[in-house]
């Protein structure tokens, strides 16, 4: 029975330094594997950064876009009410300058009948 639990014991250690990281603790391997585990770390908080940043300028681009619809918006109105602004006053002279030819031409005929009238 001692023999039999004396070669499990063998056996046990045998399996567990066959399965350890490394050999023998005078091996690197396990401290490779932490500086490996490490970098692994910090390449992944460099990618979340560079995620992050790349977020924020995208945001920020789409809000410099929308402000510049918004302005050229802004500007198209204002243009547009310019030009109405413009047709309204033009019609507005057009038509005081349609008014002063009608009283032109009314007093020419005014004119004309009381010089008529003054003749006969």
């Amino acid at each position: 029975m001692k023999v039999i639990l004396v070669l499990l014991l063998v056996l046990g250690a045998a399996v567990c330094s066959i399965a350890s990281p490394s050999r023998s603790w005078d091996d690197r391997s396990w401290d490779s594997w932490r500086e490996q585990a490490r970098y692994a770390r910090e390449s992944a908080r460099e990618a979340r950064n560079e995620a992050r940043r790349a977020a924020l300028e995208a945001r920020e681009e789409a809000r410099r876009e929308v402000r510049r619809a918004t302005d050229d918006a802004r500007r198209m109105a204002r243009e547009a009410r310019r030009d109405a602004f413009e047709n309204r006053m033009e019609m507005r002279r057009e038509e005081l300058r349609f008014l002063h030819e009608m009283r032109e031409q009314r007093r020419e005929v005014e004119r004309e009948v009381r010089d008529a009238f003054r003749f006969r």
